[in-house]
Order: structure tokens, then sequence, then C-alpha cells
């Protein structure tokens, strides 16, 4: 496999700000290649059956021949290598249909305990380099640790005991919580164990409250007790959280010795507190899905497939100036160098229009095999694998895997993962059509969200329903689906819905 090969089966999997970060660095190395504007760039889904011309008028050179993505990884180099055109394309190729798209339904997880997780990013600052220096524009981003060591300079505690604090701040997770038993960190340090809790007691006294918590019920009685609301009845509740997640309302009014309006008190003050007080200095920034496809409706009724140009990079190789430098160039070993790039630049730009090509052609036939999905919603997602694609399109099935590896396609629906219209099939009662395991998952959330209180749905009674629905599954794959959705046992159910309140 040549390096060529080996980086084309690599752009397939790009997602585009990936790609973004990879043509970056070519167009850096190759004086002979020029980032395009992106806003003439119109890339549109390609016909079920041709490849259509790339949009006149723009480029740099002819534009090539049709050819699939296997073709084309076979022959890197392409033809034409001296005038490529720029990563440009039109296509289009609409699906008919009248039918009216539903509103899809959402649903919503939520802590067994209903806690929330407080978070907080760190702050940063802008700058006007007319007036100062760039870094003085700049503000430092507070983490955790330094909030910590910043109050650690300020309490009156001895020098050892400072020193296993700053090292017992460097042991915290993202969250705030120390996950070394009190026992190993003893043994660290050659001392006794009291001496050790001693002084995580001492760490506990730092704020965000909660931090160097061994683990929930210990964070949430330091922020009770700071609270000054740590009596025995909360202690007890705190000590119980397994029969709160499980609702076991009864128990924990026997074992807290305390009235149902006091119960719900409690619990209303627990679920305000923060379960990851570390999480209010947390730096990791949450990086948005944007997509790499957009699929969308026109007034008429037909789909639409584009690649998102926004994010797309758009390359040109620069024909007139490698003209130019040839004409002055004697030097072998400069005409050389010049060959290189110029092969390099033409095989980016047909990889480019290759892998845009390929996409396209993907995307489309998702539209086509599970328009019923972008029509009706999850309950109508037909199963479907990698060689159906593959087939339709021409392509060997590695190939559609690498492109549907790390895309993501904005729909009416919300934006979903190239990889998540790809489902197992279930098979049907009497031989009939197969169902997506998609589809059955949403089917059995239905059911339950559905069941009245005082008829929680089991497991096996879901198994008689899906098949009077035409669903031939077997007892285990619904618990397995059902506990996959994160949704709780009957028994569990039964507790939580017929709770007092």
């Amino acid at each position: 496999m040549t390096p060529q090969l080996q980086q084309a089966i690599k752009l397939l999997q790009y997602s585009n700000i990936d790609l973004v970060d990879f043509v970056t660095q070519e167009i850096e190395k190759n004086p002979l290649l020029e980032l395009g504007d992106n806003n003439q760039t119109n890339l549109k889904s390609s016909d079920e059956n041709s490849d259509p011309p790339l949009n006149e008028g723009e480029g740099t050179g002819d534009t090539p021949s049709p050819a699939t993505a296997d073709d084309y990884l076979n022959n890197p180099g392409g033809e034409n290598q001296n005038s490529d055109p720029p990563l440009d394309t039109n296509y289009e190729n609409d699906f008919n249909n009248d039918c009216v798209i539903d509103a899809v339904p959402s649903s919503a997880s939520s802590n067994d305990l209903g806690l929330s997780s407080k978070s907080m990013m760190g702050g940063g600052g802008s700058f006007d380099t007319s007036d100062f220096g760039m870094d003085l524009g700049l503000t430092e981003t507070i983490t955790l640790s330094n909030h910590l060591l910043a109050q650690l300079n300020l309490i009156t505690v001895n020098a050892n005991d400072k020193i296993l604090i700053r090292f017992l701040i460097g042991m915290l997770d993202e969250a705030g919580y120390l996950s070394e038993s009190s026992e190993l960190i003893a043994e660290r340090f050659g001392c006794d164990t009291d001496d050790i809790e001693r002084i995580i007691a001492i760490a506990q006294t730092l704020e965000p409250v909660g931090v160097f918590a061994r683990d929930l019920k210990e964070c949430l009685k330091l922020q009770q007790r700071n609270n000054d609301r740590l009596d025995p009845a909360m202690e007890m509740l705190l000590d119980n959280l397994e029969r709160l997640a499980h609702r076991d309302y009864p128990a924990l009014l026997r074992l807290c010795k305390v009235d149902t309006e006091d119960l719900k008190d409690m619990i209303e003050e627990i679920q305000a507190l923060n379960p990851r007080p570390g999480l209010t200095y947390n730096t990791t920034i949450s990086q948005t899905v944007i997509p790499d496809v957009f699929i969308r409706k026109t007034p008429k009724g037909t789909w639409i497939v584009e690649l998102n140009s926004e994010t797309l990079p758009r390359v040109l190789f620069n024909n007139s100036y490698l003209t130019e430098v040839k004409s002055h160039t004697r030097d072998k070993k400069d005409k050389d160098y010049l060959t290189d790039c110029a092969a390099s630049a033409s095989w980016l730009v047909k990889a480019l229009d290759q892998r845009a090509r390929t996409i396209l052609k993907v995307a489309s036939q998702l539209v086509k095999h599970q328009e019923n999905f972008f029509e009706k919603g999850v309950k109508h997602l037909k199963p479907l694998n990698l060689k159906t694609i593959a087939d339709a399109i021409e392509m060997h099935e590695s190939t559609v895997s690498r492109v549907t590896s790390n895309k993501f396609i904005s729909t009416n629906r919300g934006i979903f993962e190239m990889k998540y219209f790809f489902t197992t099939a279930i098979s049907a009662v009497e031989g009939g059509e197969s169902h997506s395991s998609e589809s059955v998952k949403y089917t059995i959330q239905e059911l339950i969200d559905g069941e009245e209180p005082k008829k929680i749905l089991s497991d096996d009674k879901l198994v008689n329903i899906l098949k009077l629905k035409g669903v031939d599954i077997a007892r285990r794959t619904v618990a397995k689906y059902r506990e996959s959705l994160n949704i709780p046992s009957s028994i569990q159910r039964r507790r939580i819905k017929n709770a007092a309140f």
C-alpha cells in the first residue's frame, strides 16, 4: 500500500474539522497549494446513477471524469496532473415524496437522585493589539487546582500538612473527589491513617464545599454540614442514597423517623446540592457537534443532500505559479522538488474532490433507504447494513465504513451520526418485514412511558405486546434494550410510580 493510498483512506475517515487541520498542514508544506473561498462552494447531492460535472466557471482546470472511490484509491494520481479543479461540486439527487413531516417526539433522562451538576467555564479575555501587547489582554484560566492552592496559602497549618494537602490536590479527579483510600496515602507517606484523616478533614474546609470527599455520600454530607442541615434524620437519609435512588419511600420514612412532608423537604434539599463540586472549575471545553452533511426537504417535496461548505476546505492548485517558477529553475534538485510538489498538490485536490463525491453518494443512499425515518420518525427506521449501501454505490463495505466514521448529518429530525442509520434487524412474526433495533427500542420506550401506575409492564408483557405488533423478540433482548435506555426494572418503576409523592 503506497503512502498516497494510505492517506487517501485516512481522508475518508476525517470529519470536516479534522480535514481542515490536515489541509492547513499540507498548504504550509506545499507552495503550489492555496486555500480558496468557501463562500463560492456549493456542494449538493449526487445523482443516483451518475456524477454530474463540477460548477462551470470555477477552479483552475478541467473537470475530472467520474470515478468510484475504490477506483480512485487504486489510482490516486488520476489524470490531468497539471490542471485540477477546486473542491467544488454541484450534485442533485432528489427523492420525490408528498408526505407531511411529523414533529419528532423528544425524551430526556435525568440522574436517579435528581441532582444537578453545576459547572462554569473558565474565563477568557479580549485584547486590542493597537493599544496593548497581545499577552496583556489574556486572563489566566482558573482551574480547580489553582483555586485550592490559592486558598491553601491563606490558611494556618504547619508546613508538613501543607505539603500533604498539595499532594492531595494533585490526586483529585475533575469532579473534586479523592479516589485513593486513606490507608494507601498513609502507606505512601509513611504516616498513620489518623494523621491522613485529620489532613483530609482540613482540606475539606476549602471551597468549593464538597471537594476531597471519597464518595457521593460524603460529598453531600460536607455540603449539608456547611449549610447547618446535617441533623440525624438528614444523615440517615444520606446513608441510604441507594434506597432514595430506588424511590423506596416507605423504608426511608421508617429509617429517618420523619413524616411524609419532612421527607419531601429533605429530598428537595439534597436535589439542590452539587454532586460534582470540582466541575465548577473544570476547564474542559465541550465541542459542539458540527454536521458534515445537510439533508433538507424542498417545498416540492424532494430531498437535497449538501456537504457543509462552511467547514469544508476548498483547495486550489496554483498552476500559473508553477509555470512561472519552472521557467526560472535550472538546478535538477529544484526541478525535482517542484515536480514532487506538483504531484502532491494534484493528488490532494483530486483526493478531496473524490472524498466529497463519495460522502455525497453514501449520504444520498441513506436518504433513499431511510426516507420513512425522515418523514415519520424513529419508529420507521429500517434495518440497514454497510453491504446494502456498498452495493448501491458499487464500492467496498470498508469504504462505506470509513466514510460514515466521524461524520454527522443535520436532518429535519436533529443531528445524527451517519452510523446511526445502520441498525440490526429484528425478525418479524410470520415472515413479515423486519424491524430495526432502534425502532424497537423506541417502541419499548413509548410503551413504558405510557404505562399506568397500577399496570406496570414487565419484560414478559413487553414481549407479548411487541409480538402483537409483529416483532419477534426474546425477553432477554427486551431487557437489554430497556437497560440501554436507562429504564428501571418493572419492580423499580412500580415503586416509583406508586410512591406517595
